[in-house]
């Protein structure tokens, strides 16, 4: 089963752990790995930059199990985006829905939720009848979104991943790396940062029609660093058999964000002590250095021939520079732009 099944029952898998209990091993003295890892792969990325600070094994193709589902939220908020779906949408269960094993919200054929409500499912209760429910929705078939994961992991440069379903169950040919999974959870800080919001809620309630005379149903997050890990807020946990115990997770500090991948850990505890440790080493020795906010624009830039006379480039992205703490105060840049350029402009 996927992660996840016990909790969407009302219970918690697992007891929160002490900050202490996963504080970072400083490096000794000829010690070649700065951070006591055991699990088989991780990373610990800075997104701003984009700097891998620590890695091991970060290519090594592993089953991602409900991480997997980091990639669905990202391509319904493409959708949502695009202005192709709403998150008042109605979206009606279907037998392929239903059938989905593991962790789910029961819901039945027929029934009728919003997409806000399944993206919820998705994002704190790892639902797989939610998450195909989303993939039917946006695409047309779960095979048209699967497709568009796969187009967009290409996009991110995600050389290891491919991807079979939007949920992460078990499946020949499924398959990504602890990089892949910090790009991928890379471009969900940097661009929806509504996104990671959504994962960061640790409990939420949801009407259910079988419960319509009841309690309402109860979703809990499996992210645990939620409830203790300082600056905590967001992304996605995973399990299978095959996968091992999985976690991708972000958290910010003093205006310098983190982003910690842990692949294949024995157990949830490892996973959450793992990540924290990833974290704690980043924080301690690393500070971001925002160049360009979201949306400030440079220039101008003449455009010759054009319908307009000049233009002001954004970034695509928020960029900047991840430095060795205490030395942020050294960074110097300058932006160098063309004096003009011809029409047609993209």
């Amino acid at each position: 089963v996927e992660d996840g099944d016990r909790l969407l029952q009302g219970g918690r898998a697992e007891e929160p752990y002490e900050p202490a209990a996963a504080a970072a091993t400083a490096p000794e003295s000829g010690q070649a790995d700065p951070v006591k890892i055991t699990s088989p792969s991780a990373v610990l990325m800075e997104p701003l930059s984009g700097r891998v600070i620590y890695q091991k094994n970060a290519h090594e193709r592993r089953n991602p199990a409900s991480v997997t589902k980091i990639m669905t939220l990202i391509i319904a908020f493409d959708a949502l985006r695009e202005g192709k779906v709403s998150l008042k949408d109605p979206v009606t269960i279907s037998e392929e829905a239903k059938r989905q094993p593991g962790t789910t919200i029961f819901a039945d054929v027929g029934e009728t939720f919003s997409l806000e409500e399944l993206l919820l499912s998705v994002a704190v209760g790892s639902a797989n009848d939610a998450a195909v429910a989303v993939a039917e929705h946006v695409a047309g078939s779960v095979e048209a979104f699967v497709a568009l994961m796969n187009a967009k992991a290409k996009e991110l440069g995600m050389n290891d991943t491919h991807f079979v379903n939007p949920t992460g169950l078990s499946a020949e040919g499924h398959y990504s790396t602890a990089y892949d999974i910090a790009l991928m959870s890379r471009y969900a800080v940097l661009h929806y940062p509504e996104l990671v919001k959504l994962t960061a809620i640790y409990g939420a309630e949801l009407n259910v029609p079988w419960r319509k005379n009841g309690p309402k149903f109860q979703l809990w997050n499996n992210n645990k660093l939620l409830t203790w890990y300082p600056g905590a807020d967001g992304l996605k946990t995973g399990w299978t058999q095959a996968a091992g115990y999985c976690l991708a997770a972000t958290a910010v500090q003093n205006g310098t964000r983190m982003i910690a991948v842990v692949m294949g850990a024995e157990s949830a505890k490892q996973r959450n002590i793992e990540v924290a440790r990833l974290l704690d080493y980043g924080f301690a020795n690393y500070t971001s250095v925002e160049i360009a906010p979201p949306g400030k624009k440079f220039g101008p830039v003449r455009v010759a021939r054009g319908s307009v006379a000049a233009i002001e480039p954004v970034p695509r992205d928020a960029f900047g520079v991840s430095v060795p703490k205490g030395s942020q105060d050294r960074v110097k840049w300058e932006v160098r732009l063309p004096k003009q350029v011809a029409a047609p402009i993209a």
